[in-house]
């Protein structure tokens, strides 16, 4: 296992290499200037206001020069101050991954809390009324837009209703109680749409497992229809949906924008959005190379869990 870790490990240094390269080659490639937005359209043909900004913020410099600069401050974890806001790029990124990260978790967390009992009962009693309860509510799942669904949670239970807050956040560091009102619809417009996949993967693992002659064995030994399902195939079929499930909460970490946007969530995927809209290159390469980074890690933690869940998985 150690073993193993350390090899991992060691391949995270090229990946996040050429991670680095394509970040910055293709925030290069973007259309559009910064200079212009930030000097306006008046002083847009003023040489001497571009000149002077250009070379305060080193894009006077040659493209490989400024790869080189950019990736020595980042590896130490310094990304340079936003061309915006003019604050570091460090403290953006410090304000909006705790947000993300605390919504992408409790939306996960809710979606498997749903998915894993409705999908294991959905195999266990196959071709029931509960199975095809299960794979009708998955289906309108995965075909509901995430943004539509959201909309109508803000509709319903803030505005009709008035239950829950439309939109804001407080840090559950500082008001836990107030931090889980703000974060429940952002969090069951999240889960909604990932408990659906994670209901079907769970069946279709689950069915899978239980066709396979050690679930037959189990039951010859005398063993317990719960223990052959709950103890043995269950934890089998675990393994693609831990898989998937890592995969979703990474994809969730860059790709909440939307909801962030519509419950005025102050994620980091809102502040990638809005610096792609302004143009704002530090902020950008940081915000994606960091968020990059959490994948690699998280893919990393996904592997680690196979041992756990299945001893018999070689880890090589």
């Amino acid at each position: 296992m150690l073993a193993y870790l350390i090899r991992r490990i060691l391949y995270l240094i090229p990946v996040l290499f050429v991670l680095t390269l394509v970040v910055f080659t293709f925030v290069q490639l973007l259309p559009g200037d910064i200079i212009d937005t930030m000097i306006g359209e008046e002083d847009v043909e003023d040489p001497e206001v571009r000149a002077a900004l250009e070379k305060e913020f080193g894009l006077d410099q040659p493209v490989y020069v400024q790869y080189g600069k950019w990736l020595g401050k980042a590896v130490q974890f310094e990304f340079g101050k936003s061309l915006i806001t003019r604050r570091p790029v460090t403290q953006e990124l410090l304000e909006g991954i705790p947000a993300t990260v605390y919504l992408a978790v409790v939306g996960i967390g809710l979606s498997m809390l749903i998915a894993i009992p409705l999908g294991t009962l959905a195999a266990v009693r196959r071709n029931t009324p509960t199975d095809y309860a299960a794979q009708v509510s998955s289906l309108a799942g995965i075909s509901i837009p995430e943004f539509w669904f959201a909309i109508m949670c803000v509709l319903v239970f803030s505005l009709y209703l008035g239950w829950l807050p439309s939109s804001g956040y407080i840090s559950p560091f500082v008001d836990f109680k107030q931090s889980l009102i703000f974060l429940i619809l952002p969090a069951i417009a999240v889960g909604f749409r990932q408990a659906a996949f994670t209901t079907r993967l769970t069946r279709s693992s689950m069915l899978d497992e239980m066709n396979k002659e050690y679930v037959d064995t189990g039951r010859s030994l005398g063993f317990s229809e719960n223990k052959v399902i709950y103890k043995y195939t269950l934890r089998n079929a675990m393994i693609p949906t831990i898989t998937i499930s890592g995969l979703q909460l990474a994809n969730l970490l860059g790709g909440t924008v939307v909801l962030e946007s519509i419950f005025a969530w102050p994620g980091i995927g809102r502040a990638i959005f809005e610096a792609i809209i302004q143009r704002d290159y530090p902020l950008i390469q940081a915000g994606v190379l960091v968020l990059g980074i959490i994948v690699v890690i998280i893919n990393l933690c996904v592997d680690m869990t196979y041992r756990y869940l299945n001893p018999r998985v070689e880890l090589s």
